[in-house]
This record gives C-alpha cells, structure tokens and sequence, in this order.
C-alpha cells in the first residue's frame, strides 16, 4: 500500500460536493485553504488544526466549520497504513443555503429555530459535538457508499436540508449566512441587495438603492449590473418571483396574498411577472410542486 497525504475521494451531489479525506501516514504543517465556509466531521483518527484565532484537536464525535479566507494549518500525528486518518468535508452551492434559510425566514412558524438571525457571534469558526448533527452527516456519507436508486437524490436533498437546520439552531448559522451574503465582492452592492432582499414587500427605487450606496446613480446603474448581471430593475423583479416560489413551496398563503407580499402592485402584474421569468403560470408552477 503506498503512503499519501489527504486523498480525497469526491462524491458530487447536486447541490454541492461530499468528499472523504484519508491519510496513512504522519505529517506536520500542511496546509489549507478555504474561500468558504465548509462543513467537516472527523470520521477516524485525530488531526492538530491550527489558525489565526483556533487551535483544535479535531477528533472523532466532532462537527467542525474552520476558518475561511485564512491559512489553516494541519498536523496528523498519528495516522498509519493500517490506521489512516478519515475526515468528510461538506461544500455546498451558496445559493442551496441560501434557499434552505429562506424558506424558513419566509415562515411564521418556523422562524424561531433561526436563533441567531442578524446577530454576529464573533466567532470565524465553529464546532459542535451534537450527536444527531453527526449522525445526519454519516447518514449522507453512507447514501453514497449504499444507495443506487432513483430516490437517492430526493433523500440527499432531505439529508442536507436536515444538516442545515441543526446547524441554523446553532451559533453555526451566522457563518453559513456568510456564504451567500458575501458571494458579491463589492460591499456597497452588497448592501442594496440586503436592503432588496429584506424589503421586498416595499417600493424599491433605484434612487434608494443608489443611496444606500453612497454612488450616484449613473456609477450605481453601472457597478451594480457588473457585480450581478442585472440592472438594478430586474433584480428586485427577479428577487420578487424567487422569493414567491419560496412562498409558494411552503402553500401557507394564496397566491393573491404572495403576490403582494412580493411587492407587486397587482395579481395581473404577477403573474405576468411569474410566466416571463419561470415560464410558467404561478397557478402551474404550484400544481408542479404540489
């Protein structure tokens, strides 16, 4: 058997990449890496994880979220041939996390499980020893090892919905949050689209985004449509329709009342808006979804 350092076998999901790292000899002062957040459970052995602000002993029974944007720095002192070191990492797409949150921010019911929202822990990194956070990640890796059927990427989907939730009820959230909250480079971009995005049910101007940009808006028209592919307009449109999908899938209001919930001043508007963007009537994309 020949000695490596951190093979990884990939397991790609549809929403994100699964990947076992194994190593079968000791090593010291390798390092890593990360533009984003990811997800980690130690499956076999013990690794020394060092960063600008964590030292770690990263051991079986622990969930770990490290540092991103930052050299870390990992020693394994113990892995062997016949003992090696195993560790699955979790990297999913920003936009699934982003709409696993929304779907929960969007309801009334359960928002409560969101116990950190809009609230900076001060932490840039996580960990966790909760079992069934645990079990739902070797549940995931096992998918993979045992289930060929058409079903298995309805249950993935459900493994990593499951996943999400236990790591929303956690000081873990704000860091995920991270993800997809920063996926726009430019910071005052960043901060219209909050704006659109918690604003939705409101008029949304292009002279108020301008604003809070601290641009006029000549140089905001032009920044924004680089950093996102949109003129502002149509994405506060295309804002509008994702987040009434959102609602749409969790069937708590009628599609009248998603509409204005959206922001659109009219059901006709709507859902003219709706078959534009999905083509699909609202009426249709819910019978699709039923």
């Amino acid at each position: 058997m020949e000695k490596f350092i951190e093979r990884a076998t990939n397991y790609h999901l549809r929403d994100g990449l699964l990947s076992l790292y194994e190593t079968n000899c000791p090593c010291e002062d390798v390092q890593f890496f990360f533009e984003d957040h990811i997800m980690t459970v130690m499956i076999s052995g013990h690794k020394t994880v060092i960063s600008d602000n964590l030292k770690l002993e990263f051991v079986p029974g622990t969930f770990f979220i490290p540092e991103r944007n930052c050299i870390n720095t990992v020693s394994i002192p113990n892995a062997s041939l016949y003992n090696p070191t195993r560790c699955l990492t979790l990297e999913l797409n920003p936009s699934f996390i982003q709409s696993v949150y929304e779907e929960i921010f969007h309801s009334e019911e359960d928002q409560n499980i969101l116990l950190k929202m809009g609230k900076a822990t001060g932490f840039s990194y996580f960990c966790s020893n909760d079992e069934l956070l645990l079990n739902a990640f070797t549940k995931l890796y096992n998918l993979q090892l045992n289930d060929s059927s058409k079903a298995k990427p309805l249950i993935e989907r459900l493994l990593l919905k499951e996943i999400l939730y236990r790591v929303f009820s956690t000081d873990g959230l704000e860091l995920l949050k991270l993800s997809f909250a920063n996926s726009i480079p430019d910071d005052s971009i960043r901060k219209t689209i909050s704006h659109i995005k918690s604003n939705i049910e409101k008029k949304i101007s292009v002279p108020t985004l301008a604003n809070i940009a601290g641009l006029g808006q000549t140089t905001f028209y032009k920044s924004f449509k680089k950093a996102t592919g949109h003129t502002p307009t149509d994405y506060v449109l295309h804002e509008r329709i994702r987040q009434a999908k959102v609602l749409v899938s969790k069937d708590n209001f009628s599609l009248q009342q998603i509409a204005f919930k959206c922001g659109f001043n009219s059901y006709e508007y709507f859902c003219s808006s709706f078959k534009k963007i999905e083509n699909v009537k609202p009426s249709e994309y819910k019978k699709m979804i039923a």
